[in-house]
């Protein structure tokens, strides 16, 4: 009976070794061994702010940086670092253990530049902001995001090549000092497409194009102050082009002018441009700025009104909303009355 407990206590130990010992080369593995599994060599992620570890995982599983992304977050949580992964632009050699990809994220990467494209902003000032944060130089980055050849190969189910104005999708990016404009167009183009893909069906109402759809975005985004109006105002587009109605939106005549004005005069109505909504018929031949999901969503999913038209309210950056010239007419008096009594 005693020498049958022996073997019994002895064989759960050498049991319990293996499994144990199996574990330990499973794990050791994961941690401790290169990955040449990577499909190439000096690959760049994006660790967007406020990403989940959860997201950081999958990240890094998808570019193939770590072999598996339950481990991973077994182990920066084992590690209690969970909570202290830094967002930025890293570039992995394909030769980082698990120990060191976990260590390049909590050090974080110093040469990152975090940039913010805001809604509503034209190329030239995207290049701007880019050139302001030491990234790359504005004249090349111009270049760079008009290449057709770029353009062509990320808007290639398109029938035509669009021009990048408005394509850049407004987001907090992070690059390296002084990158490679070509890069940083294409990373931002990227973008834009994968949300217009996202968000725009292959064609929107009214029969307008993913392309044309961009251009009646950017004309909602700068029409646009509060995110309610935007499926109305994008209605009231809709509506007029359905009518064979010039679109008469303020803001293309000060994407035409080519400045910032608070008001503009009769005679600015006048500038002769494709831009002028005021003059020529149906969409301008590009977007007038870039977009965000909101003014997507609005002319992906317009309001179903029978609107005409619409005017500033003069309180709150909303807009009153009207059928006909008459009570068009009406809104633009009692905001005229009330800017001037301001």
């Amino acid at each position: 009976m005693i020498k049958s407990l022996k073997v019994a206590v002895i064989m759960a130990f050498l049991f319990l070794a293996l499994v144990g010992g199996f574990v330990y080369s499973i794990w050791s593995w994961v941690v401790d061994s290169s990955q040449p599994t990577m499909v190439a060599k000096n690959t760049n992620i994006n660790i967007a702010q406020g990403a989940n570890t959860k997201q950081i995982a999958k990240i890094l599983k998808e570019k193939k940086i770590i072999k598996s992304s339950l481990l991973f977050r077994i182990y920066i949580r084992i590690l209690a670092v969970d909570q202290s992964l830094k967002p930025g632009l890293y570039t992995f050699s394909g030769n980082e253990n698990l120990k060191e990809v976990v260590q390049l994220l909590l050090n974080g990467n110093q040469t990152t530049i975090a940039v913010t494209i805001p809604e509503g902003t034209t190329i030239n000032k995207v290049a701007e902001i880019l050139q302001d944060a030491s990234i790359c130089k504005a004249t090349d980055f111009i270049e760079s995001v008009s290449n057709p050849a770029l353009l062509g190969k990320i808007f290639s189910d398109w029938q035509l090549i669009p021009q990048p104005e408005g394509l850049i999708f407004p987001d907090t990016y992070y690059f390296a000092k002084d990158s490679t404009s070509d890069k940083v167009a294409e990373r931002m183009l990227k973008l834009m497409k994968h949300q217009i893909d996202r968000i725009f069906p292959a064609t929107l109402p009214n029969g307008l194009s993913q392309y044309e759809g961009c251009i009646l975005a950017s004309i909602v985004e700068k029409e646009a102050v509060l995110d309610k109006d935007r499926p109305v105002i994008a209605s009231v587009f809709y509506n007029r082009l359905n009518k064979k109605m010039k679109l008469e939106s303020c803001a293309t005549v000060l994407y035409a002018l080519g400045i910032h004005k608070q008001r503009l005069l009769l005679d600015d109505l006048k500038v002769d441009s494709p831009y002028n909504t005021y003059l020529k018929y149906g969409l301008p031949p590009t977007p007038i700025s870039n977009f965000g999901i909101a003014s997507m969503n609005a002319v992906a999913n317009p309001a179903n009104t029978d609107y005409l038209f619409f005017v500033v309210n003069g309180h709150d950056g909303g807009h009153n909303f009207s059928k006909t010239v008459t009570e068009h007419n009406k809104n633009k008096k009692e905001y005229f009355d009330l800017r001037d009594r301001r």
